[in-house]
């Protein structure tokens, strides 16, 4: 299993201290508090009223996924200058805001699976059917789901 990395934890991405909870070992939310630096004194955390009727709303199992950034590539596998246009306001539309998009466009943030998925079928509507198009893969822990 991949060691966290401090450094790939975003600031508001929460943690879990419930050493209590029988899905404690297989949690990225819990394995995470073992990476924070010593130094540190407070962190965003999972509260215990999360748990609920034997399960965790904010429970995210600790596994590798294929993680995904940067849009610059996939603009190259679409020739029609309308419909990159097309696709830009659709992606800016997704991410909620012009800052939002060129931060995933420029690789500063990362795409889960679902977002890159989300992306692949946006292009396959414009008849692009590559499904290498994003500037940089990494198997690595999802980070993205703040809570």
């Amino acid at each position: 299993m991949e060691k966290i990395d401090f450094e790939k934890i975003p600031e508001l991405w929460a943690l879990c201290l419930n050493d209590k909870c029988p899905k404690a070992g297989e949690c990225l939310r819990f394995q995470a508090c073992s990476a924070i630096r010593e130094s540190f004194q407070s962190w965003r955390c999972v509260l215990p009223n999360a748990w609920k009727n034997g399960e965790c709303s904010c429970f995210q199992k600790m596994e590798t996924v294929r993680m995904a950034r940067g849009l610059n590539r996939l603009y190259n596998k679409v020739s029609d200058k309308r419909a990159r246009h097309d696709i830009r306001e659709e992606l800016m539309a997704h991410f909620g805001s012009n800052g939002s998009y060129y931060r995933y466009k420029d690789g500063q943030r990362w795409l889960n699976p679902e977002q890159q998925q989300h992306i692949l079928d946006l292009l396959r509507k414009y008849g692009c059917q590559d499904e290498e198009v994003f500037d940089e893969y990494a198997d690595t822990f999802d980070f993205t789901t703040l809570v």
